[in-house]
């Protein structure tokens, strides 16, 4: 049997001893992360089979707990404020969702994602966009909290509004709320191309913990058995 206090020994229990830490620090990560995406998709399940908000409703969004709840507005849309969001596909084919500003009756605005379109030929060449109407309506409407700060206005010439805006926080610049809202099917607009409700999977998150723990365990049985010396 080697001995214990000899200087290599020490320095290799010391090194099995900071990778089994970082086995259980990633485990412990990767748990968290299934905890909290299993958090998500039960508030997105119990908002899936609410009944619809009011417009009145709507002053007191929380759009993570209010995330894919449907809901009312009554307004007309803003021709003026437009982008895209680009790095979305379609059956495989490269494409755009268009964002759209809505102002409601009561003042407040929101960006209203009408749906997918085809990309254009190249970069220079803008998507063919169906007009919308100014006038008056309602539509109906489902919350989204995604962040699509890296994905707002991904070309120069991806745009056809006025205004060229690339960030989130210069889409807030119009005065609209921190979260957008995909359109539905309504009686006066429907969406160009319906889009799809995300996947309600943990993901593999749990199965990568269990990982990171048989590592761990699998560093340490390697050091014991290191350790010891047959005569």
């Amino acid at each position: 049997m080697k001995r214990f206090f000899n200087l290599i020994e020490i320095l290799q229990t010391l090194l099995a001893i900071v990778l089994i830490g970082l086995c259980l620090i990633a485990a412990q990560w990767q748990y968290q992360r299934g905890s909290d995406r299993a958090f998500s998709n039960k508030v997105i399940s119990n908002n899936l089979s609410k009944s619809a908000l009011s417009p009145s409703e709507f002053n007191g969004i929380d759009p993570v707990k209010d995330n894919l709840r449907r809901g009312i507005l009554l307004g007309n849309f803003d021709l003026g404020h437009q982008s895209l969001v680009r790095d979305r596909y379609s059956n495989g084919v490269y494409g755009f969702e268009v964002l759209q500003l809505f102002k409601s009756q009561n003042g407040d605005k929101y960006w209203i994602d009408r749906g997918w379109v085809k990309a254009g030929k190249d970069a220079k060449t803008l998507p063919s966009i169906p007009q919308i109407s100014t006038k008056q309506m309602e539509i109906n409407v489902r919350i989204r909290s995604e962040n699509l700060a890296p994905q707002v206005a991904g070309s120069f010439f991806a745009t056809s509004a006025p205004k060229r805006i690339s960030k989130l926080s210069a889409l807030q610049g119009v005065g609209a709320k921190n979260y957008y809202l995909d359109l539905l099917p309504s009686s006066d607009v429907s969406p160009l191309k319906p889009i799809d409700l995300p996947e309600l999977s943990n993901g593999p998150h749990y199965a990568y913990a269990i990982q990171w723990l048989a590592f761990g365990f699998m560093i340490a049985v390697a050091r014991i058995l290191l350790f010891r010396n047959p005569k």
